[in-house]
């Protein structure tokens, strides 16, 4: 199954809009950052919805609703978000994420936009070991307009590599940052970019990039699930 596994949603750029390119591309639906969950409850192409909250409160009702999977927001207690075995989507720095992880181990982190790397030696070093704990991803996102603006795969292939030897396909997954990568970019060119990123891989590596993480970081059921649970 592949799973764009950062976007979201404006007034202009719709879930039906979405829906019309991941078909074109052969994509089989995304992973929806989100604030309102009504609108989102009965969209196909929306696998799941990692939540914007600013309380405890509003994270009570998040879990109630049918697609949730995740949350983000800085405003939230890490420290009950760790108690509750929720996934966490974290912008920020490599190294700022790396005191977070040491400060609460269990934490289910995807680092998004590869932890905002600024060419820096601390970003490498941070990486390094926020690899040796299993439970953090990284989302290969943001690499036309939060990474490399303008954009320049030469610049930005070095620290894919790092991040792809580092955590391996298993911990590593594509989004597209749609409609942020807007107007730099449209949806189908930050998958070219994403691929011009990671070289030539195997069709196996590929696929874990481009769904496979995704789907076991966000407990995303997929096509194979799906044969078994009829065929049974």
């Amino acid at each position: 199954m592949r799973i764009d596994a950062h976007q979201f949603f404006t007034p202009e750029h719709t879930p039906q809009h979405l829906a019309q390119i991941l078909a074109r591309t052969r994509f089989d639906g995304s992973i929806a950052i989100s604030r309102t969950p009504d609108d989102l409850a009965g969209c196909d192409s929306v696998r799941g919805i990692v939540a914007r909250c600013d309380s405890l409160a509003e994270l009570d009702r998040w879990q109630r609703h049918p697609k949730f999977v995740g949350v983000c927001g800085p405003a939230l207690d890490p420290a009950e978000v760790e108690r509750r075995a929720t996934p966490l989507d974290l912008e920020l720095p490599a190294a700022d994420a790396l005191r977070l992880v040491e400060q609460h181990p269990g934490l289910r982190i995807a680092l998004v936009h590869l932890g905002l790397p600024d060419g820096g030696e601390p970003w490498f070093r941070a990486m390094e070991q926020l690899a040796h704990s299993p439970q953090v991803y990284v989302k290969i996102s943001g690499l036309i307009t939060r990474i490399s603006r303008p954009w320049n795969a030469s610049r930005v292939r070095p620290f894919v590599q790092h991040a792809l030897a580092l955590f391996g396909p298993g911990r590593l997954m594509f989004g597209s940052d749609w409609p942020a990568c807007l107007p730099e970019a449209i949806w189908k060119q930050t998958l070219a970019a994403f691929t011009q990123s990671i070289g030539a891989q195997s069709i196996a590596t590929r696929e874990e990039l481009l769904g496979g993480a995704a789907c076991r970081f966000y407990g995303i059921q997929t096509h194979d699930q799906d044969i078994r649970i009829q065929s049974g």
